[in-house]
């Protein structure tokens, strides 16, 4: 079976929304081994939504199309999958039902009769509920014939859990050839580095499928087979020669491993930045739960909060500069003991675009761990723009620390 994914929305092009549902929809299906084939995406209008379900069907077996299912004159992807089928559209009752009431509990006035066209649907397809919207989802399919497009509403909130409950569900049942799936996170270490150890393991045994998706703080590998014994088998392997690099079961990110590990200690967490400007802090609290390991941060610019807040020494600062390793270390010594925690992140760099120097140029950026009442202080000179370096600083931090704690023995 071979799936494209089809993007429709003249704000995707134009770069005002950014395509979240692409990745969402490609790490899902990637999850349970099924890779598309082609994405295009498309403006909102009739022919350039022909045009792709040609091209894309010459391609694969199955689109799932993504937007223009709403009750707006631009919303036309159900008409154009109907007449490409060849297909009529019937108003569903149930349909239309559910839409009047999900309206009148909300209060939003008189409803326009334009709302209702969501309740149009093709002849003979199948009807996939939608529980946080009112424009259900689609599979659609001429009799006799092997092409399905599945259609999904364009906002994230009402397309993912459609996707996790109903498509992917589908999906797994018409597919001929099913796929064990073994997937595992790694940090610290690079995509290339991965696939070189990696790669001679999967390819010891014929018929197995590697793949690698990489992001700036971690690297997703998936190791696919139709036998699971030897599939697990395998990952186990992969596993023990890049164990050092291994985040825990059931973790995808560095800020979750530092939540799970420091958890799993009974540790608490402190942080203090200045040039990520309170994005480490973001990362931790963005994991629900936070409370139980997150006792504070202080985001310091100047240098004179950094000896008020944190207690830098005004001599360090003078002798070495804000941008040091021993500023570094002062900041995360004194955030430990400012929020009473066990462990610690300090960051002082520069991000650019300006404020460097031939001595510190733009990139430099210092970083100190604290774990077991010991100090770690690493240099980086980080590359690219201010927001790149912002963020190789983040998860280059986060590591730091989780190396840290983990070369202390339980």
């Amino acid at each position: 079976m071979k799936i494209s994914v089809l993007s429709i929305g003249d704000e995707l092009l134009r770069g005002s929304t950014t395509n979240t549902n692409l990745a969402r929809i490609g790490q899902e299906l990637g999850a349970v081994a099924i890779f598309p084939v082609m994405e295009m995406a498309v403006k909102d209008t009739q022919a350039d939504i022909l045009d792709a379900m040609y091209v894309l069907f010459a391609r694969s077996d199955v689109i799932i199309s993504t937007g223009g299912l709403g009750p707006t004159s631009d919303d036309v992807t159900k008409s154009t999958v109907a007449e490409y089928f060849g297909l009529k559209l019937k108003e569903n009752a149930k349909i239309a039902d559910r839409i009047k009431s999900f309206w009148s509990a909300r209060r939003l006035g008189c409803m326009p009769d334009s709302v209702l066209n969501q309740a149009l649907v093709p002849e003979g397809a199948e009807i996939l509920e939608n529980k946080t919207g009112t424009a259900p989802g689609l599979i659609v399919r001429k009799k006799g014939s092997k092409k399905k497009v599945i259609m999904l509403p364009g906002p994230p909130h009402e397309m993912y859990p459609m996707l996790m409950e109903s498509v992917l569900p589908y999906l797994e049942s018409i597919s001929k050839d099913r796929l064990y799936t073994e997937i595992i996170y790694l940090a610290g270490i690079g995509e290339s580095s991965v696939e070189e150890k990696a790669a001679p393991i999967a390819s010891s045994v014929p018929g197995l499928s590697i793949a690698y998706c990489a992001s700036l703080e971690s690297v997703k590998l998936f190791l696919s087979g139709k036998n699971r014994d030897v599939v697990m088998g395998k990952m186990d392997e992969i596993r023990d020669v890049l164990k050092e690099f291994l985040l825990s079961p059931g973790v995808q990110t560095i800020a979750e491993e530092i939540f799970f590990l420091l958890g799993k200690r009974k540790n608490k967490l402190s942080i203090a930045e200045s040039c990520t400007g309170g994005m480490i802090a973001a990362a931790i609290t963005d994991i629900p739960g936070a409370s139980e390991v997150f006792s504070g941060s202080a985001v310091v610019y100047s240098n004179e909060w950094k000896m008020k807040i944190l207690g830098v020494k005004a001599k360090t600062l003078e002798q070495y500069g804000a941008v040091s390793s021993q500023c570094a270390k002062e900041m995360v010594e004194g955030a430990c003991r400012k929020f009473d925690s066990d462990a610690g992140i300090a960051v002082t760099g520069i991000a650019g675009p300006g404020g460097g120097s031939k001595e510190k140029p733009t990139g430099l950026v210092f970083i100190a761990t604290r774990y077991a009442d010991q100090t770690l202080m690493e240099q980086y000179n980080f590359p690219g723009v201010r927001d790149m370096v912002r963020r190789r600083a983040v998860s280059s931090a986060l590591n730091q620390l989780r190396r840290q704690i983990i070369s202390v023995q339980d």
